[in-house]
């Protein structure tokens, strides 16, 4: 089923990288993630465990790169 967006209550949390600017996660276990191109990505089933990892990430951009992209599906929202 696709997802709607913007998902209601999305939990979203400014990272320091030199790519991203802010990650969000909502229950229906969606990863957000807001890149300085202005990109905006959703990344599916990703559990709040490694919601919480990535956000405190010593590189947010490589934990995307590395863990998230690799391990679920996404959609680029604009």
């Amino acid at each position: 089923m696709p997802t709607k967006y913007p998902a209601d209550k999305i939990t979203w949390r400014k990272v320091k990288s030199k790519n991203v600017t802010e990650i969000g996660w909502d229950k229906d276990r969606h990863l957000y993630a807001k890149f300085l191109s202005g990109d905006l990505y959703l990344y599916q089933a990703v559990s709040r465990q490694r919601a919480v990892a990535c956000s405190r990430a010593k590189s947010v951009g490589s934990y995307i790169a590395r863990v998230i992209a690799p391990n679920h599906t996404a959609v680029k929202i604009a």
